[in-house]
């Protein structure tokens, strides 16, 4: 009886345009941090060999990648999520992209610094990828899907919820797993605001030492206990009650909310961004995404009809 609640609840129908939307957007959020990030990824071309600690999947490097190796892996990153952004043969797209960006910022990640903000995307983009992600909204023909179409026509709604709950339980789990972090390395000290603080002056010492950019709010906010103190409790309440957006729907929205609120306060107090969630992407599962992909749609079906009218 457990056993039937927990797939009840993990396998819960939701129409197959609500996983193509987040499959959309969250390829579209992918695509232009790849633009962005195009640049970081070719200089590890030429890495100084000194300097690999390979972590992750790539923990078995004993030396860098040829020059070859990473080259071919960049050219074929926009290209590839492309496809999977547009579900153009996603049975192959789909996987083939999210081991693709796995790999190259598993790779950026391996020469002095981890980054962490790329873990929940990375995670994500491999649950979607071998999912029905484009079973709806996808470019191209049914031949073109032939692999899938087996699949495809005895897909019911439930087998498109697991993706979507997936989906939310790891972002929920990370925020947790953050929350026991700050209780293991700090225990309860950190509800006094003191580690708090002592990051954030930290973090602007180090990037004043090597001329980055710091933030002055933080700064000036430094020697006001009661304030660290504030946001040190309220965000510990944040991550472990992170949990609760995934059994009580009503309130997803709320803790999505705050979830936000902490990334947003992340950057006017340490200039440290994550885009992901920031942009509130990291969290459609959560919500009827398919509304946002129809709507945009609709203001764009009216915009050409005013362009050719005029």
């Amino acid at each position: 009886m457990i056993f039937q609640r927990i797939d009840d609840w993990w396998r819960a129908p939701a129409p197959p345009e609500r996983l193509a939307a987040v499959r959309i957007l969250t390829g579209v959020f992918t695509l232009v941090y790849c633009a962005i990030r195009a640049p970081a990824f070719l200089k590890l071309v030429a890495p100084k060999p000194e300097l690999l600690e390979p972590v992750g999947p790539l923990s078995f490097l004993s030396s860098p990648l040829a020059p070859a190796v990473v080259i071919i892996a960049v050219i074929a990153l926009l290209p590839l999520g492309l496809a999977f952004t547009a579900g153009w043969a996603f049975r192959w797209t789909g996987p083939a992209f999210a081991a693709l960006f796995l790999a190259l910022t598993t790779y950026r990640s391996s020469f002095g610094m981890v980054f962490h903000t790329e873990n929940l995307l990375c995670l994500n983009l491999i649950v979607l990828g071998l999912s029905p992600a484009a079973d709806a909204w996808f470019v191209g023909t049914p031949v073109s899907r032939a692999a899938s179409s087996s699949r495809s026509s005895s897909s019911s709604p439930r087998d498109y919820g697991w993706p979507l709950k997936t989906l939310s339980v790891i972002t929920v789990a990370v925020y947790f797993l953050a929350g026991l972090a700050k209780i293991e390395n700090s225990g309860l000290a950190w509800v006094a605001g003191e580690t708090l603080e002592n990051h954030i002056a930290y973090d602007a010492l180090r990037k004043q030492q090597v001329g980055s950019l710091y933030s002055p709010i933080g700064v000036a906010l430094l020697g006001t206990p009661a304030i660290f103190a504030i946001m040190s409790v309220l965000s510990l309440v944040l991550e472990l009650a992170a949990p609760v957006a995934l059994f009580v729907s009503r309130l997803a929205p709320l803790w999505v909310a705050g979830a936000w609120s902490f990334h947003f306060g992340v950057l006017l107090l340490m200039y440290i961004n994550f885009p992901y969630p920031l942009t509130g992407i990291a969290f459609l599962s959560f919500f009827r995404a398919e509304r946002g992909v129809h709507a945009m749609v609709h203001v764009f079906r009216n915009r050409s009809k005013v362009t050719e009218g005029v």
